[in-house]
């Protein structure tokens, strides 16, 4: 008798997307494109070393697309393929290094002339548990979140892929420094930003950032209307990392060691790249 986490059980199922956050078609494409380097891996395998005791390609697949979206416990997990919570991280572990080589959102963007026309970038912000030493600590403090966060900034087109991941960053760190220590973007690229990147014009001439209310004055209504029309415009991404955050894993408090933070939020963002229509590169 199958359980009922199997693929063909959730195949059947109309919360397959619900689960897992991919169509059944979306996965079935992942499964092909992953069948060569995992046959690959699973020959090497057979030399040597402990059996993979959750099963093959699919239920490896299954596995992380549960854990990312659900984020329940490995121990929760492994109840249903009767396994201990150590042979779920391994499983995880050994799936994202193919996962993110396949579909993973890089650092380093690779843009086409006409996306960059208008690149939209923003941080976002995850908690984390609070680190035990009091230097990693105040790293990681986050003012405006008043919680021990990590950071990332994304880089979105006009029409939504996202191209650019950046790495993890402690909660200290000020947007506009990780964009300085970020990929660079292409020199004709128009970015919009919020008032967080102000000073970014020195290095980007075509940065366009909201009006500034002057200090005991007020915006005029050119000003205001220039304000609203970005706002607009970059709703963009923040529906973009609205939908990555529809995967619990980087919406809730990152329960995973900080330094395995970058390599699922660049999947993840593969993820609903292709969810949304944008082949990997």
């Amino acid at each position: 008798m199958q359980h009922p986490l199997s693929v063909p059980h959730l195949r059947r199922s109309a919360c397959f997307r619900r689960l897992t956050g991919v169509s059944v078609a979306t996965f079935d494409w992942m499964v092909e494109q992953l069948r060569t380097p995992w046959d690959a891996a699973e020959r090497r395998k057979t030399k040597s070393g402990r059996p993979w005791e959750v099963g093959g390609l699919e239920d490896h697949l299954l596995i992380m697309l549960l854990y990312y979206r659900c984020y329940v416990t490995q121990e929760f997990i492994g109840f249903f393929w009767k396994v201990d919570r150590s042979v779920i991280c391994r499983a995880i572990q050994r799936f994202e290094t193919h996962a993110q080589k396949l579909f993973g959102v890089r650092r380093d963007p690779k843009i086409t002339r006409r996306e960059a026309e208008a690149l939209i970038v923003d941080c976002t912000e995850q908690p984390i548990e609070r680190p035990g030493e009091d230097a990693v600590q105040r790293a990681h403090y986050s003012g405006k979140k008043r919680r021990h966060t990590l950071k990332t900034e994304y880089v979105v087109t006009g029409q939504g892929r996202i191209v650019s991941v950046s790495a993890s960053h402690p909660g200290s760190r000020h947007d506009l420094t990780i964009r300085r220590e970020g990929a660079n973007l292409p020199k004709a690229a128009r970015v919009y930003a919020d008032s967080a990147y102000q000073g970014y014009e020195r290095e980007h001439a075509t940065l366009e950032i909201p009006y500034k209310k002057p200090k005991g004055g007020a915006l005029n209504d050119e000003e205001k209307e220039y304000n609203r029309g970005l706002g607009s415009f970059r709703v963009a991404v923040e529906h973009r990392i609205g939908r990555t955050k529809r995967f619990r894993i980087v919406a809730e408090r990152f329960r995973n060691p900080r330094d395995r933070h970058y390599t699922k939020t660049s999947i993840i963002a593969g993820l609903v790249n292709i969810e949304g229509g944008f082949m990997p590169f």
